[in-house]
């Protein structure tokens, strides 16, 4: 199988097995991981024909295994970019479609930014209150759908001064401190995380594809 090349079968399982388990936060579940990596295959196939390989054994099995690595494996550990380099540099991937504002449950500001953001947005100060999970930090008050973003036009009211989560997504921050990474939100709805998981995929192909004919 291509992934063996890149990861060691049984510490693959492990590691998947953890991802999805240590996913506190609910995001990503059986069911949208599965949507995800459909909808990622239906692009990796046309980029990465397998009809090409061939000769090298390579199936659409392959291609899926890939796909299921790309989910949780960092490209930083093969000397690649990590989640939130490439995530930065591909900001165009962002439809604009604001789901992930009206579908969000809560949306999170960590205590060491409370006071810039209140700086630039003193109105929030009525529409913050304790995260009820980690009490040290805080959380937009009844924010499902957020409160701040436009139906019209999926425009953020405070876009400028938005809290770090917003920035960051469709990464989100897992772990304990020191030691936390940015983990990818695995939705089959969010044109950002199809390109994220879909760009990983092919890089990983690549790698597996170069140590096969080495």
């Amino acid at each position: 199988m291509l992934r063996d090349l890149l990861i060691d079968q049984e510490l693959f399982e492990i590691l998947r097995t953890r991802s999805l388990e240590s996913d506190d936060c609910g995001m990503n579940t059986t069911k949208e991981v599965e949507l995800l990596e459909k909808a990622v295959f239906n692009r990796l196939k046309k980029k990465r024909s397998v009809k090409k390989y061939k000769k090298l054994g390579v199936t659409k099995g392959d291609l899926k295994q890939i796909i299921q690595l790309a989910d949780i494996m960092g490209l930083d550990t093969l000397d690649g970019p990590s989640n939130y380099e490439l995530a930065m540099e591909h900001e165009e991937w962002c439809t604009v479609c604001g789901r992930c504002c009206r579908e969000s449950e809560s949306v999170f500001i960590h205590r060491d930014e409370l006071n810039l953001l209140l700086t630039f947005n003193s109105d929030l100060e009525k529409e913050i209150i304790r995260n009820k999970e980690f009490p040290q930090h805080f959380e937009i008050r009844d924010s499902h759908p957020c409160k701040f973003i436009d139906p019209d036009n999926n425009k953020c009211a405070i876009y400028t001064f938005r809290p770090q989560v917003c920035r960051n997504y469709p990464l989100t921050l897992i772990g304990s401190p020191g030691k936390a990474q940015n983990s990818i939100h695995l939705s089959s709805k969010c044109n950002y995380s199809v390109n994220l998981i879909l760009k990983k995929s092919i890089i990983l192909f690549d790698e597996a594809i170069q140590r096969l004919e080495g």
